[in-house]
């Protein structure tokens, strides 16, 4: 993904001079080169004095009229934190997102949240508007500067890592929230082959458990620092609770006893939930990283639940 990312954004920027009767320079591909290897919010002096670093040169008015022509082309996204200047941040490929600006310090936090994007779509389509685009920024002072704290030197990570990340954290809430679901419904459930079944899917989602895991800790190893880095994406854990179905509903006279039949039925309702939800969930965002975790783990769950409605169906057939 990253080399392919850095190819498509290097296209983007030669068709746009292309289409614009702008000339590629080395200056240019050096400026675009020092931009897309560096994370965070760069204003044109950051970014000029890390291009005089390898080309002495190259002069601030082309870098200026450089990020302008990244910006147009959609690879950068301009931002200001309250201090006069303008910076950019990465675009492409990155999902959409707000910042929380400390007016002391200028520290900015990004943050993702569906719920907030969901609750702004429905107020424009109230009164009929056609957006074009949208950006919250939200001004105050940070825990470090409310609290006369040193404000600590952070890395500046990349945010479609941090996004994944997320991603893979929400994926194993989801995990682990099915593993003691189903190990919860055997404990409880008073028919012993229906018992067994429930067992048997609990060991399934731990095996799953396991590779969502290491996922988490190859991402972890490929960004120093990237476990401590704030929470970027922002979701409401309640809806994944709401996936789970309440076993409460299957009680007979205060007892559960699901047979192996009515254990995959209950089995397949949890499954298809969660398939369902994590594919919408991940069409919210634009082609990422944190997307492909989401369509992924949509798609395991969709295999699983397959896996399981053909037991139901081989039991059909027994009878």
């Amino acid at each position: 993904m990253p080399g392919k990312k850095l190819r498509e954004e290097k296209e983007l920027f030669y068709t746009y001079l292309r289409q614009n009767g702008l000339k590629r320079t080395h200056q240019k591909d050096l400026i675009l080169t020092t931009f897309l290897s560096t994370e965070g919010h760069l204003s044109v002096e950051d970014l000029h004095a890390r291009v005089r670093k390898k080309d002495r040169k190259v002069g601030v008015v082309t870098v200026f009229r450089t990020l302008k022509s990244l910006t147009a082309c959609g690879i950068a996204r301009e931002i200001r934190l309250g201090d006069g200047l303008t910076r950019f941040e990465h675009s492409y490929h990155h999902p959409h997102h707000h910042h929380i600006i400390c007016t002391e310090c200028h520290k900015a936090i990004e943050f993702a949240s569906p719920e907030l994007e969901r609750i702004q779509e429905e107020i424009v389509r109230r009164y009929h508007s056609q957006p074009r685009y949208h950006r919250l920024q939200v001004y105050g002072l940070c825990a470090d500067c409310r609290e006369h704290r040193p404000v600590p030197e952070r890395p500046d990570h990349d945010t479609e890592k941090i996004f994944a990340r997320d991603a893979l954290r929400m994926a194993l809430l989801m995990e682990r929230r099915g593993i003691e679901f189903y190990r919860h419904a055997a404990e409880r459930n008073r028919d012993a082959a229906g018992r067994e079944v429930f067992e048997r899917l609990a060991e399934e989602e731990a095996a799953h458990l396991g590779e969502l895991e290491s996922a988490l800790e190859r991402i972890h190893r490929q960004a120093k620092g990237l476990e401590d880095a704030p929470m970027f994406l922002h979701f409401d854990s309640c809806e994944l609770e709401r996936l789970v179905p309440d076993l409460r509903d299957y009680e007979v006279d205060g007892e559960l006893r699901l047979d192996p039949r009515a254990s995959l039925d209950v089995a397949m309702i949890l499954e298809r939930r969660a398939a369902e939800f994590f594919r919408d969930y991940a069409d919210k965002f634009l082609e990422t990283e944190g997307k492909r975790i989401f369509e992924e783990f949509a798609a395991e769950e969709q295999k699983h639940y397959e896996s399981i409605r053909r037991r139901a169906e081989g039991l059909l057939a027994a009878i």
